[in-house]
């Protein structure tokens, strides 16, 4: 299948741009590197044409990167793109046979494997793949190095999988936001530069894109295949998006028809397993919230506008007046999911342009710590791909958040009557004039 792929994959990149078979057709559908009016201008012209009708409808349709988009549509939008994608390889070569691999570089797999980019994507000398090589990924890439050398636990599904809910509910991401802004953000800013898959109007133009989302799907349908359920209000199933079909017209798909693997007659060669503690369905705390509606909390500590540079940058969470001179009450840490638990909660990531990086959160690090060190006070990773430059990321669904109740546990009840420490280091040198920014920073407890 992946010589098959490689082989579409050279005759998409030899066709002319208007043609919606052709490679930038499919990227342009994803995001573009300008503005949407000009680049159809560039590739079409001021005539009228029915392809141009299509990339008027399908182009720059990527959920949720823009202003006012809903969070919720990241997995059913791409799961479509994905669709749609495979079954215009199967009209280029003429062979209904193919089906699209997905590349599974989460921890598990042998050593040799976990992180790697597969070797068809990474040899320019060997003619019948060569096709599927880029060139400006990050270093160390293309050699076989794991991609998560320097960033160990970053490409874990664990978390995503045992979230309850499909929405996000405050300080909860959800299913959905936590693989988007999580696992799917990591891989992306792993693999790829500002001018590649590190960058959302670049991303689609990396043949290995479709291989990362085809195993963003498989996570989907494996968290479905626990138990778990979708998001279901009517409103949301009615969404509709449009792409180019494999007979070069324009295709429509609702939402509500891609909700299950089965609705499209596919499935995979293996799914992710759950968390050690498997559930079924939502979490009886959360199952009668309205849609997106915040959990009961307790603000903890604050911190508002930390500006990123090239080292490690140091935060102080503030206690509030809620919690001042109380201590960390780990006796409501019971083994339900949603009780007595503690989060993590950063919103509104700005950007000038990509960092290029990931970033390292720690909670409470002492100066000097050894690596060891260093990672029992891990909270998780953070990155922007998210982000895009003058997109407002305040919005109330979009945030990251890290259940810390394991690490407040492992660092013991402590007083909070002054502040804690967040120190953010990035995992690399981020790019020259990125400029990242947390607009806030909190402690929850739930």
């Amino acid at each position: 299948m992946v010589a098959k792929y490689a082989r579409a994959v050279k005759i998409m990149k030899s066709k002319p741009a208007p043609d919606p078979c052709s490679w930038i057709f499919w990227w342009y559908t994803h995001a573009i590197p300008m503005p949407k009016s000009a680049a159809i201008q560039q590739v079409f012209g001021s005539g009228s044409s029915p392809a141009k009708n299509v990339a008027q409808q399908a182009w720059w349709t990527c959920q949720p990167h823009q202003n006012g988009q809903n969070t919720d549509n990241f997995l059913p939008w791409h799961r479509m793109y994905v669709y749609f994608f495979e079954k215009t390889i199967c009209a280029v070569l003429n062979d209904n046979s193919f089906t699209l691999p997905y590349w599974n570089y989460s921890p598990g797999l042998p050593a040799s494997q976990s992180g790697v980019m597969p070797q068809s994507f990474r040899s320019p000398n060997v003619p019948s793949v060569a096709s599927l090589y880029v060139q400006n990924r990050n270093p160390g890439v293309n050699t076989g190095s794991p991609i998560d050398a320097q960033d160990p636990g970053a490409l874990s599904a664990t978390g995503a999988m045992a979230e309850t809910t499909y929405s996000p509910h405050s300080p909860k991401q959800g299913f959905c936001n936590d693989l988007d802004f999580g696992l799917h953000g990591n891989v992306h800013g792993l693999v790829g530069t500002g001018t590649n898959m590190g960058y959302v109007p670049t991303a689609a133009q990396d043949p290995v894109f479709w291989m990362h989302h085809c195993n963003i799907d498989r996570l989907w349908a494996s968290w479905n295949k626990l138990g778990n359920i979708n998001q279901n209000d009517p409103n949301f199933l009615k969404q509709v998006f449009w792409f180019a079909g494999p007979d070069c017209k324009a295709v429509s798909m609702k939402v509500g028809d891609v909700m299950s693997i089965s609705q499209l007659n596919y499935t995979y060669e293996e799914f992710e397993p759950g968390p050690a503690q498997a559930h079924v369905g939502p979490s009886p705390q959360l199952s009668n919230l309205a849609l997106h509606a915040p959990v009961a909390t307790t603000t903890v500590a604050t911190a508002s506008v930390v500006s990123l540079g090239s080292g490690p940058t140091k935060v102080e969470l503030h206690a509030t007046s809620a919690v001042k001179n109380q201590v960390f009450d780990l006796s409501l840490a019971a083994p339900a999911p949603d009780l007595g638990r503690y989060y993590l909660v950063v919103r509104n990531l700005q950007i000038k342009s990509q960092p290029g990086v990931i970033y390292n959160l720690y909670l409470n690090v002492p100066d000097g710590a050894s690596n060891a060190v260093l990672q029992a006070h891990k909270a998780g990773y953070l990155n922007f791909f998210q982000a895009m430059p003058g997109m407002e990321m305040d919005e109330p669904t979009r945030f990251v958040s890290y259940d810390i109740t394991g690490l407040v546990k492992r660092l013991g009840a402590s007083t909070v009557s002054g502040a804690i420490t967040l120190t953010v280091t990035p995992s690399g040198e981020p790019a020259a004039g990125s400029a990242p920014v947390i607009g806030s920073v909190s402690i929850q407890r739930v």
